[in-house]
């Protein structure tokens, strides 16, 4: 685990994600005032900025996860599990933790933007804590999903762009199915954790030999 931890640490994607998402999020109450931007529906400073926040977060979170997660994949894991004496399912689960801790990061960077907006617009500090604790949560998901992608996809590339369109199509597909976006939120994160558990009990099975061409 701490090597997934290290791989993740080393990457510059992960900052460069936070510094990405708290620029473009304390940009919007500063070009546009207290007010925000006019919108039809009258929403506040702290909702334009809590979209704005979940737009990053479904393009950006994907990315991050992606450069994050360490590139050994089918017999590349093997092998690794091999040289290390560590079961594929330990080497998949140290790499899901570090892509949700990098996940949450980037959504925790945010927090002085997010907060300043709050005061701003006099939002509740209830309601920032509900919205705040969803896109931590969010984390799970993005890590999942992103990981079962870098293990099917050739390269990272096509491992980020799967990700990413599957969360999307994910986050629209929970939001339709239940009456708020926390309640998506949740049941993202526990269908992701059942996911995880089954694909994690299953990893030694399936990475336990090299394909039958490399063998």
């Amino acid at each position: 685990m701490l090597r997934e931890a290290l791989v993740a640490a080393r990457k510059p994607a992960l900052v460069t994600t936070a510094v990405v998402c708290v620029a473009l999020l304390a940009l919007l109450p500063v070009a546009w005032g207290v007010r925000g931007i006019p919108t039809l529906d009258g929403a506040s400073l702290y909702d334009q900025q809590f979209r704005l926040e979940w737009l990053l977060v479904l393009l950006l979170l994907p990315w991050t996860a992606a450069r994050v997660i360490a590139n050994e994949r089918a017999d590349g894991l093997v092998v690794l599990s091999a040289v290390t004496a560590i079961p594929p399912s330990r080497v998949l689960l140290a790499r899901l933790l570090a892509a949700t801790a990098a996940s949450m990061l980037v959504v925790g960077g945010a927090l002085p933007a997010v907060i300043s907006a709050q005061q701003m617009a006099a939002t509740p500090l209830s309601r920032l804590i509900v919205d705040q604790l969803a896109l931590l949560a969010f984390a799970l998901p993005v890590a999942v999903v992103t990981l079962w992608w870098m293990q099917v996809a050739a390269n990272r590339l096509l491992g980020w762009l799967g990700s990413a369109a599957t969360t999307v199509l994910l986050v629209l597909a929970a939001r339709l199915a239940v009456a708020t976006m926390d309640q998506a939120v949740m049941v993202l994160a526990v269908s992701a954790a059942a996911t995880a558990a089954v694909l994690l009990n299953r990893a030694d099975l399936w990475w336990r030999y090299l394909a039958e061409r490399a063998a």
